[in-house]
This record gives structure tokens, C-alpha cells and sequence, in this order.
């Protein structure tokens, strides 16, 4: 992280600007009445880092997993707001490591990050909670997830703003996200900062996924995938899905989440079958498919 810094200097009214997407995350209702599978309760590590202690909670499947997935959750929010999505994943054999980033609500508002301060805290969450599970699941594939705010996080990771930061995780070796938090003058912006993802990246977004004041137009979520380096991108575009898509309860959730599987299947556990359903997925009814 070389040049942090500076690229702060460069994004302090952006990304304060974030706190809208914080505002929304914040106040989104639980999805109420969906089934969830008999998972345990996720365990909590305390990882030491610069002047702070990182509450990461890790969710195991009941079986052994067969790969780890760093998970990061949206601006405000928490790894409890996306536990629909963490048993899917459980269910298709994932470790996921989730850590509480300093910016969620959960967090005393004395010691609550403004969005400013939590984009190298966050960064510093990434690289913290990267090296923990290089040492407790060190033969599993490894891979990120992320929501909003969190999908950036995970895309630094594969290797994005590369000449700012300098924080790609070579473990890491594929990159799903939800949404993203939208184009940020000085952070994402100039051209060329997406460039630098080295890993297969899927997007998923929707037709009503807006973000104040970074993505008023839905298709502004698209400048992720069209700016990356071409080859092994792919972009979901969900008919009526919003920023909130992520927690379900919305239609094609469960299409949308069987094709994430499918891709975090194939780029980490070299799964043939999973690769041909990813690979074949089409636009048909509620879902566009762009490659």
C-alpha cells in the first residue's frame, strides 16, 4: 500500500460521499420466512491489526471444506445482514471469512469508521483476514466475495487499483460481487484502474440498482466489467433488482445465486459440471448475460 496516502487525498469527498450507500445498507429489513439450513453458529476470531482488533466470524459447512471465501459486506453493514447468502455458499462445501469492517452500524457510533477512514481499513481487513486463512486453511482454494462498498473490496484483492494500493492477494484466485458501489471520481476514476484485475470476476447487478450520488443510472454498475482486462468476465443483469439484491427476497435471486455457485465452483474447485452450467448460461427470462 505504497501510495495510500495519496490516493486518499485524491478520493476524501468520494468516498465520503459513500455514506448513502452506508444509509441503505443500514437500513435494509432482514428477508423474514426463507428456510435456512441447520448451519452452526459461525465462530469469531479476534485478528490483531494496527490499533485495532478485527471481529472475523467464520462460517464452516458441515462437511470439510473444499475452498475459503473472503467475504465482504456493504457499507454499514454486516456479515449477519448477508447470512442467506453465506448458507448458500456453506451449502456448496465454502468456508467463508467474514470479517466486521469498521464502518458497519453494529459498531458503537464512538468507534464507528466514516467511509473515508474504513476504505484502508477495510483494505487492512483484506490482507489481515487473507493471511489468517493462508494459515488455518492453507491447502483450500481461496476466493472473495463482495457486496457494494465490499464487491471493491474483493476486486483489490484480484488485483484492482493496483498502481494506488498494491494490495492484490495472489491466493485469491477468482472474484464475485454484488452490485458495486458505483463510479468514484478519483478512486475508480481516471480509466484504467480496473485494468489491472488479474482473476476471473463475475458482476451481479440489476435493472434497479441504484446508488446515491455514484450510480443514479443502473448501467453505471457496468463500468466494472467493461473496464477490466477482456477474458473470464462476466456481468449478471437482473430484471427489477436493486442495490438490496444481495439479501434476497427479490425474484431470480436464487438463479442468480446458482450461477455465482457455479462460478466459484469451477474457478476454485476445477468442477467440470459446474463449469459447463456457468459456462453455458444464456439471457433468457429476468437475467441478461453479458460476457
Amino acid at each position: 500500500m505504497r501510495k495510500a496516502a495519496g490516493a486518499l487525498m485524491n478520493c476524501v469527498v468520494s468516498i465520503a460521499l459513500l455514506s448513502g450507500c452506508a444509509a441503505m445498507d443500514a437500513a435494509s429489513t432482514p428477508v423474514v420466512g426463507q428456510q435456512k439450513a441447520a448451519f452452526a453458529a459461525p465462530e469469531h476470531v479476534m485478528l490483531p491489526a494496527a490499533s485495532r482488533t478485527i471481529d472475523l466470524s467464520i462460517y464452516r459447512p458441515v462437511t470439510a471444506p473444499r475452498g475459503a471465501i473472503f467475504l465482504s459486506h456493504g457499507a454499514g453493514g454486516s456479515p449477519a445482514r448477508l447470512e442467506l447468502l453465506i448458507d448458500r455458499l456453506r451449502g456448496a462445501g465454502f468456508v467463508v471469512l467474514a470479517p466486521l469492517h469498521g464502518d458497519s452500524i453494529l459498531i458503537p457510533e464512538d468507534r464507528r469508521e466514516d467511509l473515508r477512514t474504513a476504505l484502508m481499513t477495510r483494505i487492512g481487513d483484506l490482507q489481515a483476514v487473507s493471511a489468517y486463512s493462508a494459515e488455518a486453511f492453507p491447502d483450500l482454494p481461496y476466493g472473495a466475495v463482495g457486496h457494494s462498498y465490499g464487491s471493491l473490496i474483493g476486486l483489490i484483492g484480484g488485483g484492482a487499483l493496483q498502481t494506488m494500493f498494491d494490495a492484490r492477494v495472489p491466493r485469491i484466485e477468482a472474484v464475485a460481487s454484488f452490485s458495486s458501489p458505483g463510479v468514484i471520481p478519483g478512486l475508480t476514476e481516471p480509466e484504467g484502474r480496473l485494468e489491472t484485475v488479474t482473476v476471473p470476476t463475475l458482476m451481479i447487478t440489476g435493472t434497479a440498482d441504484t446508488v446515491e450520488p455514484f450510480a443514479l443510472d443502473p448501467q453505471s454498475h457496468a463500468t466494472y466489467f467493461e473496464r477490466q482486462p477482456a477474458g473470464e468476465r462476466t456481468l449478471l443483469v437482473v430484471d427489477g433488482a436493486s442495490h438490496n439484491f444481495v439479501y434476497g427476497g427479490q425474484p431470480h435471486y436464487d438463479e442468480a445465486v446458482d450461477l455465482l455457485i457455479a462460478f466459484l465452483r469451477a474457478e476454485l474447485l476445477d468442477d467440470a459440471a459446474a463449469a459447463k452450467r456457468f459456462g453455458s448460461a444464456q439471457t433468457g427470462s429476468g437475467i441478461t448475460v453479458r460476457r
